[in-house]
């Protein structure tokens, strides 16, 4: 029983590597609850040798989607809330489990100045709340230049690019 569940949880995350993938913006559709929008904006946390990329808006309430390439050979995709108070249970963030994603990228290994491209898509676990809770859905496409900050609020404008430094 064991073996099966650890199977079942390792097929919900599906990771490839498409080296001719070619992605020219950023563009995540976002569901939470009965809330739905666009998420355009993308930046790193500047370190080659623990890559994380986020995919999210800029604002006082965040759902941020990070694609995790500190293990270069299994990326990962985690799901992230913040908020500029103490929304959940005082905290600022809320690290939120994945049901299921699946990851598309250009490489697995990127130093600064690369284009990193892909597309994700996944689902979150149940998130409690006052009534049943909810479920954060994503899909969408990325492009992101590591060591910048790629911002952008409307599909009609265009990214501003400002090193991260």
């Amino acid at each position: 029983m064991i073996l099966l569940t650890f199977g079942l949880n390792l097929s919900a995350q599906e990771v490839i590597i498409n080296s001719e993938i070619k992605i020219d913006s950023t563009e995540l559709k976002i569901n939470k609850s009965n809330f739905k929008y666009i998420a355009f904006s993308t930046l790193d946390n500047r370190k080659t040798d623990s890559l994380i990329v986020t995919i999210g808006n800029v604002g006082t309430s965040v759902t941020a989607i990070k694609i995790d390439l500190t293990e270069k050979r299994k990326p990962k995709v985690r799901l992230t809330l913040w908020s500029d108070y103490g929304e959940y249970d005082g905290k600022n963030t809320l690290e939120v489990e994945l049901e299921y994603y699946e990851l598309e990228l250009n490489a697995t290994e990127f130093k600064k100045g690369d284009r990193i491209m892909g597309r994700v898509k996944g689902k979150s676990k149940l998130i409690p709340n006052n009534s049943d809770g909810y479920q954060i859905e994503f899909e969408g496409k990325f492009n992101h230049i590591i060591g910048k900050l790629m911002i952008k609020k409307k599909a009609e404008h265009s990214f501003r690019i400002i090193d991260n430094e």
